[in-house]
């Protein structure tokens, strides 16, 4: 009998609205299909400095040390931490959702002495409130913070809160997986020492890949530190030698990712960066706006939510998992549950890179609405495409 995995590859075709991975645009999985190269070839060099280039303009940066880590998200996190942190150092990471528990975990175990400053889920990082803490605090080498809290779908504001923590001396770690592509980043305009994100969201890559940029002051603690960097693999003294300097060998590259990486860059720029994150926005209203009307409320603080991620409450009786299985095999729909504080009482639509687009608004709202009603919840039919339509056709107005 021939075994299941003898028969070729096939993959069914996805709409993928959940917190990442979102959807490909066909353009850049024909890159990746490109004959693989050398990672020491001259001509894939060529690449690096293309991506290289496009990335520092997506964080609006002149930092000579912006790379893509071979990693996700969570590399880049990691890497920000291991090459900052030293055994013994002080570092204060903000909390209001699973990725800021999830840096502050990482920092600890870099050897950081690590104090917490935690903000309830669904709302944004308090300005005025880090200040007061930080006061307490001398000292402190680093300060981490979530820019897009991908598990509450809140954005804080990133400006205000580098320019507090600059007035105490320390760094600023800025997680941006979430934001980078789909909200403004101005990392030197804002003072942000080290940024971080992730190519699966909003720069409309597979994932595989995570941006990260770090400023000249934060590269000079990084070549000046006494201790060796704990990780050999996100070692960014090596890593440098190998993108900006050298070229000098340091692991293989994913060559086939930098070509996707630089081909949804390369749309990036075609679109503009104004228009894509524009795009976001209209989106991201029209979704709310129809998830509103169909009942369902929003979880992240108003004036603070993230455009290419909604979270909404689960309805009173309503089954998730049932709910989001019927969307998967029903209507080739994924969206996200709930985590942490929010698990199985939120979803998570994730509109985002090649996702962000206004027919899967439409696509969802009316699954969702056909769905739940089989559940046994009241829907009045047709509202929240009528509300999404409404919002995507005045946003401009």
């Amino acid at each position: 009998m021939t075994s299941y995995y003898m028969n070729e590859l096939s993959v069914p075709q996805k709409v993928l609205l959940g917190p990442g991975p979102s959807s490909v645009h066909p353009r850049v999985l024909a890159a990746m299909a490109s004959p693989v190269m050398g990672h020491l070839d001259p001509a894939f060099f060529q690449v690096m400095d293309d991506v290289c280039d496009m990335l520092r303009m997506v964080f609006n940066t002149e930092n000579k040390m912006t790379v893509p880590i071979s990693s996700t998200g969570t590399g880049a996190m990691e890497t920000a931490c291991a090459n900052i942190i030293e055994p013994g150092d002080e570092v204060l990471i903000c909390r209001n959702g699973y990725f800021g528990i999830r840096l502050a975990d990482i920092a600890e175990r870099c050897g950081a002495t690590v104090h917490l400053f935690d903000t309830p889920w669904g709302k944004a990082v308090d300005s005025q409130a880090l200040r007061d803490e930080l006061k307490k605090l001398p000292g402190l080498k680093a300060v981490g913070m979530v820019h897009a809290e991908t598990s509450t779908g809140v954005l804080s504001e990133v400006k205000e809160l580098v320019e507090i923590v600059h007035e105490f001396g320390a760094l600023t770690i800025v997680d941006a997986v979430t934001s980078l592509g789909g909200h403004e980043m101005r990392m030197d305009d804002w003072g942000i020492d080290i940024c971080y994100s992730a190519t699966q969201k909003c720069l409309g890559a597979p994932p595989g890949l995570a941006p990260i940029s770090l400023s000249p002051a934060a590269m000079d603690v990084v070549v000046k530190r006494p201790t060796k960097v704990q990780s050999f693999y996100f070692n960014l003294k090596d890593l440098e030698a190998y993108w900006n300097q050298t070229r000098a060998y340091h692991h293989t590259s994913p060559i086939n990712m930098t070509y996707a990486l630089r081909e949804s860059l390369r749309m990036m720029m075609e679109e503009g960066l104004d228009n894509r994150i524009q795009r976001h926005a209209r989106v991201a209203a029209g979704f709310r706006a129809g998830a509103e009307a169909l009942g369902l409320t929003l979880l992240a603080e108003e004036g603070h939510r993230l455009n290419p991620l909604t979270t909404v409450s689960i309805p009173e009786g309503i089954d998730d998992g049932k709910v989001r299985r019927t969307l998967l095999n029903d209507y080739e729909i994924e969206i996200g549950g709930g985590l942490g504080e929010f698990a199985g009482k939120a979803w998570r639509v994730g509109l985002m890179g090649e996702s962000a687009r206004e027919r899967n608004v439409f696509a969802v709202l009316s699954a969702l609405e056909t769905i739940l009603s089989k559940e046994g919840y009241e829907v009045a039919f047709g509202a929240s495409l009528s509300a999404a339509q409404r919002a995507i056709a005045t946003f401009d107005e």
